[in-house]
C-alpha cells in the first residue's frame, strides 16, 4: 500500500517495563516543542495503555505495554532476510530471552486506522472521502512521530530488539539508534535490503543481488538488483540515491532505459521499468510479482568495475544541435525524439543535474566542466546522466 496508514514499532526487552507513562510524557514535551503538536490523553490504564489524538492534524499515537514474549512467528519474514543477520547476528537469542514487549504505534484519522480495511477504503472512495494519511506530507510525518517516540523509549531503556514495521527490519536497539541517526527520509530505517543470490562454488566471489521491501511506500514499486559482483553496500547505496532523485523537490523517476549516476562520473546505473508479470533475471528469469524498477550496474569506479555495455563517458552527443547522421531520417520521429531530450534535459535541470546523451560511435569529446556546485558530487544520487538512444546497456 502507497502511504500506509497504521505504523508499528515493537520493542522486545528481557525485563518488566515500568517507565511508559515516563516514555509518554517526555513524548508530548518534545514534540509539543518541535512541531507545536498538541495532543491530548483521550484513553489510558495507567502503566499498560495511553491513546494521544492530536486535533488538528488528526494524529493518533498509541504506547502499549504486554507483560509477556512476542509470538515469534510474526517475525519470520525478517527473520529470513540475511540482512537481519548481519545487523545484529544474536538476533535469535534475544528473542528467546524477551520477558515483555512494548507497542508504539501511530495513525492518522478519528477511526483509529480502520480505513486500512480494503473493503472500507473502497467505500470510502466510492462515496468521495478522502483516506485519512493518504498523502507523501502525512505518511512522512507518521514516520517522524514514530522515530521520535521509538528513540525515547530507548533512552529510557535499551531493548534487546526491537520490529520497524513499515519496512520489515528486525534488529538489535542499539543497532536502530545507528540506522535513524541520519534522518534521512526515505533512508535506511525505511527501505530493508533483501539479499539474495546463487550459491558461490568454493574460491568463486558471491553474486549478491538485492531487492527492497519498502521502497513501494514512495514509489508504488519495489526496486531490484539482480545478483552481481559489486558489494551489496554498494548497490544499496544507489538504491537510495534513486528514491533521493524520485522524492527530492522537482524530483522524478529516471525513465525506463535511461542512466544515472553522479556529477563525478564515478558510478552509472541503468534504470529498466518492468510490470508485473514480466521476466527478469540473465541467468534465471522469474516472473515479477508486481511492478518493480531495476537498476542495473554499468560502472562502479571504486570497485574497479565497467561494465561491457557501458558506453564511455567522452563519447557525448550535443543534444541542442541536433546531429543529422544519428537522428532518424523521419521528420516526425526526429521532432519526437528532439522534444524526448528537451522535456528530459528540463526533468534533470530541475533537480540540479546535468542532462547528457551519449553513443558510442562518436568521437571522443573534451572532458566536461566540473560541476558548478560541488555539492551535487559524490554518490547523492543528484547528478543525473540518461541515455535517450543508441545501444542498449549504456
Amino acid at each position: 500500500m502507497l502511504y500506509p496508514n497504521r505504523i508499528q514499532t515493537a520493542l522486545l526487552f528481557d525485563t518488566r517495563v515500568d517507565h511508559l507513562e515516563t516514555v509518554m510524557r517526555d513524548f508530548l514535551r518534545i514534540e509539543g516543542i518541535r512541531s507545536n503538536a498538541h495532543f491530548h490523553l483521550s484513553e489510558q490504564n495507567p502503566g499498560r495503555f495511553y491513546r494521544l489524538f492530536e486535533g488538528t492534524e488528526e494524529l493518533m499515537v498509541t504506547l502499549e505495554y504486554v507483560d509477556g514474549p512476542c509470538d515469534e512467528r510474526h517475525f519470520a519474514g525478517p527473520l529470513a532476510s540475511p540482512y537481519t543477520g548481519i545487523v545484529t547476528p544474536d538476533i535469535r537469542s534475544r528473542i528467546g530471552r524477551t520477558y515483555g514487549h512494548v507497542l508504539l504505534e501511530v495513525s492518522h484519522g478519528v477511526m483509529g486506522g480502520v480505513e486500512e480495511d480494503p473493503k472500507i477504503a473502497a467505500m470510502l472512495e466510492a462515496i468521495g472521502r478522502p483516506r485519512s494519511g493518504a498523502s507523501q506530507p502525512q505518511f512522512e510525518r507518521r514516520l517522524a512521530v514514530l522515530t521520535l517516540l521509538t528513540r525515547i523509549a530507548i533512552d529510557h531503556a535499551m531493548p534487546l530488539a526491537m520490529h520497524w514495521t513499515q519496512s520489515g527490519l528486525l534488529l538489535g536497539g542499539e543497532v536502530f539508534e545507528h540506522i535513524a541517526a541520519s534522518d534521512s527520509v526515505p533512508g535506511p530505517l525505511h527501505i530493508h535490503p533483501q539479499m539474495f543470490g546463487p550459491r558461490a562454488a568454493s574460491g568463486d566471489t558471491p553474486l549478491v543481488g538485492i531487492r527492497t521491501f519498502g521502497a513501494r511506500h514512495w514509489l508504488g514499486r519495489e526496486i531490484i538488483v539482480e545478483p552481481n559482483v559489486l558489494p551489496w553496500t554498494a548497490n544499496f547505496e544507489t538504491i537510495l540515491a534513486f528514491m533521493r532523485i524520485a522524492t527530492a523537490e522537482n524530483g522524478y523517476v529516471i525513465p525506463d532505459g535511461d542512466t544515472f549516476g553522479p556529477e563525478d562520473r564515478s558510478l552509472s546505473y541503468r534504470v529498466l521499468h518492468h510490470e508485473t508479470g514480466a521476466m527478469i533475471g540473465q541467468t534465471d528469469p522469474s516472473p515479477a510479482d508486481m511492478p518493480l524498477y531495476e537498476l542495473v550496474p554499468l560502472k562502479h569506479l571504486a570497485h574497479g568495475f565497467v561494465s561491457p555495455e557501458h558506453v564511455p563517458d567522452d563519447r557525448v552527443i550535443d543534444d541542442r544541435a541536433f546531429p543529422l547522421d544519428l537522428m532518424p531520417a523521419d521528420q516526425d520521429e526526429k521532432m519526437a525524439l528532439a522534444n524526448e531530450w528537451f522535456e528530459k534535459r528540463k526533468l534533470a535541470e530541475g533537480i540540479g543535474g546535468r542532462f547528457e546523451v551519449r553513443h558510442p560511435d562518436v568521437p571522443a569529446a573534451a572532458p566536461p566542466p566540473p560541476p558548478a556546485e560541488p555539492g551535487l558530487t559524490g554518490v547523492s544520487g543528484r547528478g543525473v546522466r540518461a541515455r535517450v538512444f543508441g545501444r542498449k546497456g549504456l
